[in-house]
């Protein structure tokens, strides 16, 4: 592949993988398995290696998916919470095994190394943070350096003590302890998420998808008692101690040499009162690992909560601060995830479905199975592409998965059981919906409805606009889009906010409450944080982060529809596809009109509800204020560790060098990037240059701050 070629395909494969993690983080809404997103990863990461100077900081295969909410206020994480590299054949827990052995040199030991083995919970990423005996904090995961402050919500959980039992510092040998941090995994039981579906059922609500997407969704409910009435339930597997007020004493806590290893640290938590898993194993050879994991395997099906894995540690706490971590994993750990069950049944029919972005998703209609303690009845086909890549055709016998539990797919067609029967489905050239004509856009497999009014696009753009993460709009839910747009009442987002409560009162299933409770969630939707109003838009490849970043630098709709696509990719974690998506809509018919109409109902501000700046350094120092883009390889620190130490000193980073370029660094084997400044007359400092500078800001900082 050229490297023209391979900057085109690694641009696709960043905007897939963030869309999937806006998916699995923000929406809680996966579409694909745990399998296709580490080969969407593991190919953009060959990618990177081939090409270095085409690498980005922003990388999502550098940085940990982001779960961050606009509702929530943002708080430091005490150290990244980082993610675990997944396996899924044996013979990677094999190599895993190998390596750690050769670099901790234990390869001659017999014994070898001693690993930990617990279940890997499918559920959602939870830190607590206790002083003095008390709970005060409780944090998301969020981008793995900032999480979300759901305090209020973790005091729910009736697992998790308020307040801890007289002499619980005794469990730190270390320092005396004031304050700790315990790290765990929030998740749903399947019997509680039976009942309440039983609940939404007989109150004519729609039901939960499934534990983890409704977990997820439970921790950032701005209703806490709705959040108690769910009743979460929490494992915990991670304890350290903290001393923000002694820097000294927290290097030591860092390193958690407090515990001598993971089943010491696991009994501190229970003897603390915290859960933790009942099942925790240990195991020195690959043997004992192999019966482990197949143990536990056959105890999946009878566990009263979703597990689609084991994580396997290396127990010792010198071992693992030998192995150290990536930016993104530990290196002393690994989840090897379990085979998705498999079914056989009978593809009778293929539906098609069109989304809020006009995207027509081809839809298997199956002979009802059982699959994973559930009945499976549709399965996603994808798109054309992937029908044609597998030969998938009406009539076929087809094996079905269901990845990591949730999604059901069509893993492969059982050819030998056709009978010339069989039909395929061709691409359609007009949307089954509105009859209008279909098109692909750039580098896209996916086939899409180009009618910006077509019925299914407004309908899925409307359930966006009045979603959680975007105007949250109490009292507006599926049933009551659809009955609106079938009256005709609304044909966009604008229309909400002309919609007469006497007429409202007046609809089926409807009366004047309902229509006074929707009017004021209308009403609370103008004073809505700015970034949600962005991300209302539903701007293809714009999630909750990208539009906090958009938030951040431009504080109204005019000023935003003023901004070029260079000004946009030279935007922290944007880049030039995202940069280009978002003006093509600002400045498309639709998109236009649609602001407009927005504006005209009142929805845009004159001065819109700001988020926060990124915490930063506000004095002057050499890096305030200017753009930086770093190249190579630094082999003194990690390109995450630079990024952010220049943007705690009032700089930016972005991931391409422009003219707003003020600073190139420069580490080894810097390639086109580094040309392309020295034509521009663009600064460059190599690495040593710029821990110099690095070190001497810093100072500056430390001598204003004391």
């Amino acid at each position: 592949m050229d490297r023209d070629s391979a900057a085109k395909k690694m641009g696709r494969l960043k905007a897939e993988i963030s869309r999937h993690n806006e998916l699995y983080y923000q929406k809680a809404e996966p579409v694909i398995t745990d399998v296709e997103y580490d080969a969407l990863e593991r190919e953009l990461s060959a990618l990177e290696n081939q090409f270095p100077d085409l690498a980005v900081t922003d990388s999502p295969t550098r940085e940990v998916g982001s779960d961050r909410d606009a509702n929530f206020p943002s708080v430091a994480h005490s150290r990244p919470m980082l993610s675990l590299q997944n396996s899924y054949e044996l013979a990677e827990v094999e190599a895993f095994d190998q390596r750690v052995r050769k670099e901790l040199r234990s390869a001659a030991d017999e014994e070898g190394s001693v690993y930990s083995l617990e279940p890997k919970m499918d559920g959602v990423a939870l830190a607590v943070r206790y002083k003095d005996g008390r709970l005060f904090l409780g944090l998301t995961r969020g981008d793995g350096r900032h999480g979300d402050d759901v305090t209020a919500n973790a005091r729910t959980f009736r697992e998790i003590p308020l307040d801890l039992e007289p002499g619980w510092q005794d469990v730190f040998p270390g320092p005396e302890v004031r304050m700790f941090e315990a790290r765990g995994e929030a998740f749903l039981t399947f019997s509680r998420f039976q009942a309440l579906n039983l609940e939404r059922e007989a109150a004519g609500q729609d039901s939960l998808a499934n534990p983890r997407n409704a977990t997820a969704g439970t921790l950032k409910t701005l209703d806490v008692d709705e959040v108690r009435r769910r009743e979460l339930s929490v494992f915990f597997y991670q304890l350290f101690p903290l001393y923000p007020e002694d820097p000294d004493k927290q290097q030591t806590a860092d390193g958690n040499l407090e515990f001598s290893d993971h089943f010491s640290e696991m009994k501190a938590l229970e003897t603390l009162g915290l859960p933790v898993n009942p099942f925790l194993k240990k195991a020195s050879q690959i043997s004992g690992i192999e019966a482990i994991l197949k143990e536990l395997e056959t105890q999946r099906p009878h566990l009263d909560y979703q597990i689609d894995g084991v994580v396997i540690k290396v127990a010792d706490r010198k071992s693992q601060l030998k192995l150290g971590a990536t930016a993104k994993a530990p290196r002393w750990g690994l989840a090897f995830k379990f085979a998705a069950e498999e079914a056989v049944t009978l593809l009778r029919d293929i539906t098609l479905q069109v989304g809020r972005t006009g995207v027509i998703t081809p839809v298997a209609e199956l002979e009802p199975v059982e699959l994973a303690g559930t009945t499976v009845s549709r399965a996603t086909l994808h798109n054309w592409a992937e029908m044609e890549r597998k030969d998938i055709r009406i009539g076929d016998r087809v094996v079905v998965v269901k990845g990591g539990d949730i999604i059901p797919k069509v893993l492969r067609v059982l050819k030998e059981h056709r009978n010339g029967k069989e039909r395929l489905l061709a691409a359609p050239g007009v949307c089954p919906v509105c009859g209008h004509t279909t098109g692909q856009q750039d580098n896209e497999v996916a086939l899409r409805c180009l009618n910006p009014l077509c019925p299914a696009v407004v309908a899925g753009r409307l359930r966006h606009f009045a979603s959680r993460n975007a105007c949250d709009i109490d009292g507006l839910g599926d049933r009551s889009i659809e009955l609106f747009l079938e009256l005709g009442l609304i044909r966009g987002p604008a229309d909400l906010f002309g919609l007469d409560p006497a007429v409202l009162s007046e609809l089926p299933g409807w009366g004047e409450k309902s229509a006074q409770r929707l009017v004021l969630g209308l009403e609370q939707a103008r004073r809505r944080p700015w970034s949600a109003k962005i991300f209302a838009l539903g701007i293809s490849q714009v999630g909750v982060s990208t539009a906090l970043t958009l938030a951040r630098h431009y504080p109204d709709i005019d000023r935003l529809r003023e901004a070029t696509a260079g000004d946009l990719a030279d935007l922290p974690d944007i880049g030039p596809i995202v940069g280009e998506t978002v003006v093509a809509f600002l400045s498309s018919s639709a998109g236009g009109t649609m602001i407009d109409d927005l504006k005209a109902a009142g929805f845009f501000l004159d001065e819109e509800l700001l988020p926060p700046p990124e915490l930063a350094y506000q004095g002057e120092t050499w890096f305030g204020g200017k753009v930086f883009v770093l190249t190579g390889t630094l082999e003194r620190m990690k390109r995450t560790e630079a990024k952010e130490a220049i943007e705690n000193l009032g700089g930016k980073v972005t991931g391409s060098v422009s003219k707003r370029t003020d600073v190139l660094v420069a580490g080894a084997k810097s390639g086109s990037k580094l040309v392309k400044a020295e034509q521009l007359g663009i600064e460059v400092v190599d690495e040593e240059q710029f821990e110099l500078l690095l070190a001497e800001a810093q100072k500056t900082v430390a001598e204003n701050d004391g």
